[in-house]
């Protein structure tokens, strides 16, 4: 329980996040962050393993023309996609964002957009509040299906057949 100018507010750690909260977006805006972004990163984790996540994650891949990371044992399953992916732990790739120097993924500059799908929650609220704390030059976004209170914008949480209509959205340009 939190104690807010004399009124006793439950303790909800996916709202009260601290000064600053995530942006709920919809696949509308977050496609816009995409775009808008000069170098994003799309990180990939083992629960985008599933099929049906899989092929949306592919798409919007190859919509947008990212450079992949590819955490736990997603390697594989990008690879037999097609997706060339770069394979990172995610506490590694979060330090390696955090640093204003490193060249990136693709070698040409820091990333300005991170965007997250399919990793577990627990582990990824950790990396977006990091990089929420620790890195002021890069902006973060997640479309999985759980909100993340951690990042600057992400989806609200939903079911399965609503967030692959949002992620269909995304490249169905």
């Amino acid at each position: 329980m939190i104690v807010l100018n004399d009124r006793i507010i439950p303790w909800q750690p996916t709202v009260i996040a601290g000064p600053k909260q995530a942006m709920l977006v919809t696949p509308e805006t977050a496609t816009m962050m995409i775009k808008k972004a000069r170098r994003p990163v799309m990180v990939v984790g083992p629960l985008a393993k599933r099929q049906e996540v899989l092929e949306h994650t592919v798409r919007i891949i190859r919509h947008f023309d990212l450079p992949v990371v590819a955490t736990a044992d997603t390697y594989r399953s990008l690879s037999e996609a097609g997706i060339e992916s770069e394979p990172h732990g995610i506490v590694e790739i979060t330090n390696l964002l955090k640093d204003p120097s490193w060249e990136g993924i693709r070698g040409e500059g820091q990333h300005d957009l991170v965007i997250f799908i399919g990793c577990i929650y627990y582990i990824a609220s950790q990396g977006l509040s990091s990089l929420k704390h620790f890195a002021p030059h890069i902006k973060t976004l997640t479309i999985c299906k759980t909100f993340h209170s951690n990042a600057d914008a992400s989806f609200p949480n939903m079911d399965d057949d609503e967030w692959f209509r949002y992620l269909e959205k995304m490249y169905a340009e």
